[in-house]
């Protein structure tokens, strides 16, 4: 079964503003917050980041050479695989974060492109 791939909704902080119904905000503090903080390196290398590390691409070397502490590579390695068993909730919702829906640069767009592949695979092991 195909399934649906939601879209992306800018939250906004203007007064009376809300976030369609049914629509999950996926930035910080959240389990799906991207961890590469942009302050640290710039918008779209932190989205970069948060792609490999989702993907596997970014081993504990690669993050301790990136100048995370063994407990923080401990921490990224334990979050992605919480957010990579519960993926499959996204499938088809609307994913709500603060970047342009215009920008290129966005983390909800690889959990928008992820989500129904995994729900997918969790439907096909049932």
């Amino acid at each position: 079964m195909q399934h649906p791939r939601g879209q992306r909704v800018q939250r906004s902080r203007r007064k009376g503003s809300l976030m369609p119904a049914g629509a999950v905000y996926v930035g910080r503090p959240t389990m799906w917050g991207n961890p590469f903080m942009a302050r640290r390196w710039g918008h779209a290398k932190s989205v970069i980041l948060h792609r490999r590390w989702l993907k596997g691409e970014l081993a504990a070397l690669s993050l301790e050479r990136m100048g995370f502490c063994p407990s923080e590579v401990d921490t990224l390695q334990r979050l992605r695989a919480r957010v990579l068993t519960n993926l499959h909730r996204l499938a088809g919702v609307d994913l709500a974060c603060w970047c342009p829906v215009s920008s290129p640069w966005c983390h909800a767009e690889l959990l928008l492109d992820l989500a129904p592949q995994y729900a997918e695979f969790e439907q096909v092991c049932a």
